[in-house]
């Protein structure tokens, strides 16, 4: 059925269907109700004529998870046309009562009659990546028609990922009440005084594209004492050292106790004792470890200023240092801070969180902590 064919059911409804006399409200209600069930049942029968009547076969030949979002979000796929006409094909992926269309990455835009061709597909964010666990299809359109082909039901099993889109990569999601974009699999947040400001977002520096941290400050009070903005998500306790790649223009400056001026690095919080900053900015003089009055434990690694390094951070061997218990989940922040002390314009770039390879360590693990001098809460 056409529809045409369907336009001409509904008109002979529209013009044949005679209904026995009923007060007028009651038999325009009957009316319409009659209408619409021809309707449905004429659009029905449209679509389940349609349904994967697209003469191409669609072989799914590998799926993948690029980004480690947990999801999958590209595909490559084999086509043959056995039409006797041409197909533009459009790619969608269902697992919910609706599909989302993915991005032809490769591939000929026309698919020619007895033609074959594999194409590459790609989600365009992670809303349109179905979840590991997720039986899921997909489905090629013809762009130039309603008709369809379907592969067979795809399954990828669950992972336990050790942190999701550790690259910071696909700035997709938007939050909606600061209508601030970030990257999947992460939440975004801020805080500023009036006078200040705060900025993150994708950058590339040296070549080497990256998350750019960056933070304003007017050395004005604010409320709290910092301005700062930053990546978060909750992970799995890291049981191996992990390797940030960073490139840092934030230099060590501390007043007396060690209390920071400027803060670029990775916040630990567990839910058990004070938070952990592991920091990475230039020293002039090696890393340092100490602790803070107000219980937070510094740990900076001297990095080299402007320049691109990898640091190794074993969260395993500092809590042991530090006589912690290791909590199930732990929450895992990519900041910059600027303390109101001063005024400031500092800067930081992550490339990117890998799983560190066995056997190495982190050079200060198991370093003795230096505490610093007490000085009054601030």
């Amino acid at each position: 059925m056409t529809i045409r064919s369907i336009s001409a059911a509904v008109g002979a409804v529209q013009a044949g269907v005679r209904l026995p006399a009923l007060p007028r409200t009651r038999n325009a209600v009957i009316a319409a109700a009659t209408l619409a069930l021809v309707v449905t049942l004429a659009v029905a029968a449209a679509l389940g004529q349609s349904r994967a009547t697209l003469p191409v076969d669609v072989r799914v030949l590998s799926t993948g998870d690029p980004l480690a979002l947990g999801a999958t979000s590209e595909a490559t796929v084999a086509l043959r046309n056995h039409a006797g006409h041409d197909v533009t094909p459009r790619f969608s992926v269902s697992w919910l009562p609706y599909p989302y269309y993915w991005h032809i990455v490769s591939g000929p835009d026309v698919l020619r009659s007895g033609q074959s061709a594999t194409y590459k597909i790609v989600a365009p964010d992670s809303t349109s990546s179905p979840p590991d666990g997720v039986r899921f299809r997909i489905k090629v359109n013809a762009a130039e028609s309603i008709t369809y082909a379907i592969s067979a039901p795809i399954a990828k099993p669950k992972r336990d990922l050790p942190i999701v889109n550790p690259g910071l990569q696909m700035w997709t999601q938007r939050d909606l009440a600061t209508l601030l974009y970030f990257p999947a699999g992460w939440n975004i947040y801020q805080h500023h005084g009036s006078g200040d400001r705060t900025t993150i977002g994708p950058g590339t520096v040296d070549g080497v594209e990256a998350t750019r941290f960056h933070v304003v400050q007017d050395g004005l009070p604010d409320p709290g004492l910092w301005s700062d903005t930053g990546l978060m998500q909750t992970v799995p306790f890291p049981d191996q050292p992990f390797d940030v790649r960073v490139f840092s223009r934030t230099p060590y400056e501390a007043i007396s106790g060690g209390w920071l001026l400027s803060a670029f690095g990775i916040e630990i919080r567990d839910g058990q004792r004070w938070p952990i900053w592991i920091l990475f900015e230039h020293t002039g003089n090696g890393d340092r470890e100490y602790d803070l009055p107000n219980g937070f434990h510094v740990r900076v690694y001297d990095v080299p200023a402007g320049e691109w390094t990898t640091r190794t951070v074993d969260l395993v061997a500092l809590y042991r240092q530090l006589h912690r218990s290791q909590p199930a989940l732990l929450s895992l922040r990519l900041f910059i801070a600027a303390s109101s002390d001063r005024a400031n314009d500092i800067d930081g770039y992550i490339a990117g969180i890998a799983l560190h390879a066995a056997g190495s360590r982190d050079p200060l693990a198991g370093a003795a902590t230096s505490v610093a001098t007490p000085i009054p809460a601030r």
